[in-house]
């Protein structure tokens, strides 16, 4: 049965997006009018923890989480797992918004495979982050990571 709901899900990752002829793939829409793909990417895992990353010519994503397992890790700026979205601004889902309590930063990172015999990761991500100073904020949807390739390194 977890077969079948993996094999959806990824179909419904694959029909949502065009990555049937990118493997692997990292992606995202920025403010939801800006498709953004990243032409280098990486995975790395330490201490039992990992961070996705990729970039394009003028921005990068990075999502952090302290736990190399499949499922879902929610993002806020109280939490250990944390998203970052840098152009010309840095914007972190560790920064919350000035103002009122409405205006905290969220998000989610959902493992779906961790492929230990290709060494690769799959999931999705979608965050809302602010920069350090709290009034600029950024809203990235529908991301996806798709067979990054893991390297996996020891802390001396």
């Amino acid at each position: 049965m977890s077969r079948h709901f993996n094999f959806l899900i990824l179909l419904t990752l694959l029909g949502c997006t065009e990555t049937s002829n990118k493997i692997p793939v990292f992606e995202a829409n920025i403010n939801g009018n800006i498709n953004w793909n990243a032409q280098t990417f990486a995975a790395i895992v330490q201490n039992n923890g990992i961070v996705i990353s990729g970039s394009d010519n003028a921005s990068s994503i990075s999502l952090i989480i302290n736990n190399l397992d499949v499922g879902n890790f929610d993002v806020y700026s109280w939490t250990d797992d944390y998203a970052i979205f840098q152009d010309t601004i840095q914007y972190s889902t560790r920064n919350d918004g000035v103002g009122s309590v409405a205006f905290l930063s969220d998000g989610e990172i959902d493992i779906l495979e961790i492929d230990s015999l290709n060494n690769t990761i799959t999931g999705n991500f979608h965050f809302d982050a602010y920069d350090s100073s709290g009034e600029n904020t950024i809203n990235v949807s529908e991301g996806v990571f798709y067979k990054i390739p893991m390297t996996i390194t020891t802390q001396d």
